[in-house]
Order: structure tokens, then sequence, then C-alpha cells
């Protein structure tokens, strides 16, 4: 597709008449972006005693869960705070499994309760709400951020703040504000997902335990049954997706491998899932154009991937409910912050006295390798990583990565906060996204209580008040050796140390 919208030296220009914009709202703290990075940072600062104002482009709040279909909190070695207060309002509703340990790795939910779970946590917590809300452009005053200015059904209006938090996962706000980014790399593909009816989990299941060498040793044939929590998923059927290549049935650029999501104990009832197989490579998310077309490649390719879905065991009588709202991206914007995760912090157990959150990463430590490559071939070997020595290490994110550099009154939350690629590719899941959205929330209100800018506030203030609000953030508890040795059991090659 010719992306003549994206290319300024191919368009002609006009002028705007000045105008006059109504100031529609004046908050302590406005967050911009509803999804893992946003509302977390809406309630924690609620809680915190902040005036705070949600403003989110869509009709709903949550994020990818319920936009993308990304139905898996994954890896939540580290749960504590938002993420397992939302686990237990989830349960509640028989919308994600009761229990849930550390070392079960991803939790499973229904994405359209998800909606619904952190709807009742923002009202409770007195965040005001303003949906179907783009911003279009921010109020900076030199080197301080002011507000924003927004579009909606009541027109071009300002917001002004005293600290505003982006969450919108591309960085948008920082990037009208023209905060430095870190250079782009090649994106990671973007995927469509489909929630599937008529699905039979018993026979897949046993289907993968038939074949085991064709499925992955960590989300194919786990000891235990599916559950939602210890067995979250099905991935495999490596042999099929070859054989649909072979025939020309699926593209060359097509991955290893084909995953059902889903497996909450509702949906495992109801034979509902949710099909994760079509990717779209070489998209821009910042790009109007590019993005439009990625919605219209996904869903496309998507429509044509269901009969091929059908040759899956347990699969025969699947169908499509319904794709995805939007599709999933996985990479955007990076600011530059105070400081910068790199790869090497992870790997060499680098600790920070601002840490704002803890995470397990588990994968290999091996210089440019990727997850999600660029090319659609998932790392080059699908998700067993049979020939690669596996790390567990505990990660902290600082504070510092949150707070932009060059500007004031401004912090960042989610994907777009300041990693490096390859810190980025390990430290990008809605686990994490949460935990930043909760410093971020908890910072914006300690800065307007002390009447300081986020760049000042104390840390170990910070720090304080997540423990209070049931953040660990005590590498002792995070119950690393139990994640090795879960690993462990299902085959993989584990460093023990």
């Amino acid at each position: 597709m010719e992306n003549r919208f994206g290319d300024p030296t191919a368009r002609e220009t006009i002028t705007e008449p000045a105008r006059d914009i109504p100031v529609a709202r004046r908050t302590q703290v406005l967050v911009v972006g509803a999804g893992a990075g946003g509302y977390p940072a809406a309630i924690r600062a609620a809680r915190n005693g902040a005036e705070v104002l949600l403003i989110e482009r869509n009709a709903v709040v949550g994020g990818t869960g319920p936009m993308s279909f990304v139905t898996e909190f994954l890896s939540c070695e580290n749960i504590s705070g938002i993420l397992r207060e939302v686990q237990q309002r989830l349960a509640a509703h028989d919308a994600a499994t009761e229990t849930f340990l550390p070392e079960y790795f991803n939790l499973a939910y229904d994405p359209e309760m998800l909606k619904l779970v952190v709807l009742d946590m923002l009202v409770e917590s007195g965040v005001d709400l303003l949906l179907n809300t783009n911003v279009v452009d921010v109020i900076r005053d030199g080197d301080a951020l002011k507000g924003v200015i927004i579009e909606n059904k009541s027109g071009r209006q300002a917001i002004l703040a005293d600290v505003i938090i982006d969450a919108s996962g591309d960085a948008d706000v920082a990037a009208r504000a023209g905060v430095p980014m870190h250079p782009r790399e090649d994106p990671q593909p973007m995927m469509m997902l489909c929630r599937m009816g008529g699905v039979d989990w018993e026979r897949m299941q046993a289907h993968a335990r038939a074949n085991p060498d064709d499925f992955s040793k960590l989300w194919g044939t786990p000891a235990n049954k599916l559950d939602g929590a210890q067995y979250v998923h099905l991935t495999g059927w490596k042999s099929l997706v070859a054989q649909g290549k072979e025939e020309g049935a699926l593209p060359g650029t097509f991955g290893h491998h084909i995953s059902i999501f889903g497996a909450t104990p509702a949906n495992l009832r109801h034979g509902i899932g949710y099909l994760y197989a079509v990717q779209v490579l070489n998209r821009d998310p910042t790009d109007a154009a590019d993005l439009t077309g990625a919605e219209i490649e996904g869903r496309r390719r998507a429509r044509d991937f269901l009969p091929f879905v059908k040759r899956i065991p347990g699969m025969e009588d699947a169908f499509l409910i319904d794709m995805a709202p939007q599709i999933g991206v996985r990479d955007s914007r990076r600011i530059v912050g105070d400081y910068t995760l790199t790869r090497d912090d992870i790997f060499e157990g680098a600790v920070f006295e601002d840490e704002i959150a803890l995470k397990v990463y588990r994968g290999p430590n091996v210089k440019g390798w990727v997850r999600h490559k660029p090319d659609g071939s998932e790392g080059g070997k699908g998700h067993d990583l049979t020939e690669m020595p596996i790390s567990v290490v505990v990660l902290g994110l600082p504070y510092r990565c949150l707070v932009p550099q060059g500007i004031e009154n401004l912090l960042v939350a989610g994907k777009t906060v300041s990693f490096d690629n390859e810190a980025h590719q390990r430290v990008r899941l809605m686990p994490e996204c949460i935990a930043m959205g909760e410093a971020a929330g908890v910072a914006a209100a300690v800065a307007v209580r002390d009447g300081v800018p986020p760049r000042q506030v104390n840390t170990d203030t910070v720090r304080a008040l997540l423990t209070e609000g049931g953040m660990n953030l005590d590498r002792a508890k995070v119950r690393v050796q139990q994640v090795r040795e879960t690993l462990a059991s299902r085959g993989l090659n584990v460093l023990m140390d």
C-alpha cells in the first residue's frame, strides 16, 4: 500500500486560522491512555490523594487485552500490587483462576471482564474518565509541559495539569512535546488474534500429549491439566505448519507454530479460545497509513487462515466469533530518559537505588537475540528454545527510565519508556507495564503533594508507597528457584544459578 499520507514532502499545506481553545479542565494529574500503563497510574495516583483525569482514545478501558485480545498476563513471576488485585477481581467473576503462584508464569483471563474490572477499580478510586478522546497537541511553556489539546465529540479543547503521564502506548504526548527518542529498529511483527467458538480443549490437549515433539515443551505438554494458570495455552502443530507452507496454504513468512490462548476455567467449559497465528510484518504503528494497512492485511489474512485451522484436532468444528478490535502492536517509540536500561543491566544483575518494579526474565542470554523477529520467524526456533541455555534472572526497573530528558512535569509509563532495543524485547509485557504505571501514578501524586516536578520526587518515598500498596520490591521474596525448577521440569535447559 502506497504510504502517501506519511510523506510530508508529497503534501500541500494550508494555514489554519488562529483560534481560542477553551480550557475544559484543570487537574492535578492527567493520564493519557487507559491500557496496562495507564489505568494503574490513574488508580495509584488517586489512591494517594491526587485529583486524576484519565483520557482514552477508545470507548473501553484495559488496553491491549480487550482491544487486541492479548488474553494472558505474560510473565507474572512477581505478581503483586495492582496486578494481584486485578487477578483476584477477575477470579471473583469466573474470568481467571482463583489460585495463582508466581512460578506458574502466565495468567489467562477473559478480556471482556477485564474491561469491567478495570472500570470498577477506576471509579471506586475516584478517577474521572473521558473516553473517545484523542490528544492532538501539547501545551509547553519553555521546558515544562503544562497540558494537552484534545479532540472529541465536544470539539477541540485544552486540559491543563500539574503532572502528565503518557501511557498512550506510542509515546504520543512525549513525541508531540519534542522528547528525544531512541533510534527505531526493524519493527517486531504485529498480530491479529481471533476469538473462536467450538474449541474442543480436551481433544487438543490429548493430541498434544500424544505428539510431544510437535509441541512446545513449555506450553504443549506440561504435567498438569489445562487450568488457566499452570497450563494456560497450547503452542505447537509445527508439522502441520510446515505442511501448510509446503502446500502453499500458508505464506513462507508464517511462523513455526500456532497457538490457542485463553484457557480460563469458563472458556475451557464453554469451548472458547483465541487463535494466535497471523502476523503482519514491517509496519510502523506511528504512521496512520501503515497502521491502517496493517489492520486491513491482518483481517484479510486471518479470514483466509480460518479454513486451515479446521485441520487442527479439536478445531474441526471451530467457528469465528470475532476478530480483535485492533491489531496487536509489540513495539513503538521509546523515549530517551534520565537512564536507559540495557540488556547488560539485565544479565549482569544491576541493582538500582530507584527501582520501582521487579521482573523475572527467563530466556537466552544471547546478544542480538529477539523473540519476535521482524521476519516473523519467532526467534528462529519457535517457543521451545531447546538449543539454547535459559537464564532466569531478576531485574529491576529504575524510576529514571520513566522520566524523559529535556522536559518537566511529564512521566512515561508502559512499553515506550527508556530501554535499549534488547532490553525492550525482554521488558515490555503487561505485568511490567502495569508496575511502571503504578510507579508513575505514585510519583505523580507525590510530586503534586510536595510541589516538585516528577524528576525531583524522593524515590524512597515512592518505593515505600508502592510497597504499602501491595507491590513487592524485595528481591529476596521473588521465587526465582521455583521458577527455574518449573522450567526444568518441562524439559528446558535451565541454568540453575
